[in-house]
């Protein structure tokens, strides 16, 4: 068995891939930081905080770690087992495309690399919106696929405005090699 599983709507990490993403943790750490910097400056804490694929947990340990209250949904269940190794987040297996939470819940969500495998961004994206509060906060970094060539791991302003504009009011920053997404559930 390789690294990965594509079951036609999400890519899903192994056992050996989850053991291995500890090592993109750190590589990955500048984009969290990012991400948890612009969630201090839109959404206070305590609020509730929903992240997206939250892969083995460190960004939703770090937003913790700031007075949120944080859940991780992720579909792969060898990134949940791992990322339950934090104690203050709490962890549930589930798809973007039908998150496994109540409506209206939370007062923002992000995702960080996670949203060009979301495969039909119209239903992932539907439930991400019904997940949050009016009003809530959607943050989303993704590699800029105008500047970067990920291989297939990066988005496009065009996709992200594309996929998030009919839900949400949009705004896009650019910190190269990233691409922002701060999108406010209408």
């Amino acid at each position: 068995m390789g690294f990965s599983q594509n079951y036609g709507y999400f890519e899903q990490f192994n056992d050996e891939l989850a053991r291995f993403y500890k090592y993109f943790d750190f590589a990955f750490y500048w984009a969290y930081w990012s991400v948890s910097r612009v969630l201090r400056g839109t959404v206070k804490s305590p609020a509730r905080v929903l992240e997206i694929g939250p892969g083995t947990g460190r960004l939703a340990n770090m937003i913790s770690g700031l007075g949120y209250l944080v859940v991780g949904v992720d579909v792969s269940l060898p990134m949940v087992k791992r990322a339950k190794r934090f104690w203050r987040p709490d962890f549930i297996n589930g798809g973007s495309w039908r998150l496994p939470v109540r409506n209206s819940y939370f007062d923002a969500a992000v995702a960080v690399f996670t949203m060009h495998h979301w495969g039909n961004h119209e239903l992932s994206v539907a439930s991400l919106r019904d997940s949050l509060k009016p009003g809530g906060v959607f943050i989303a970094a993704e590699v800029d696929g105008d500047k970067v060539s990920a291989h297939g791991h990066s988005c496009t302003v065009k996709c992200i405005n594309d996929a998030l504009s009919p839900y949400f009011t949009l705004k896009i920053k650019k910190s190269f090699p990233l691409i922002l997404a701060i999108a406010k559930r209408r």
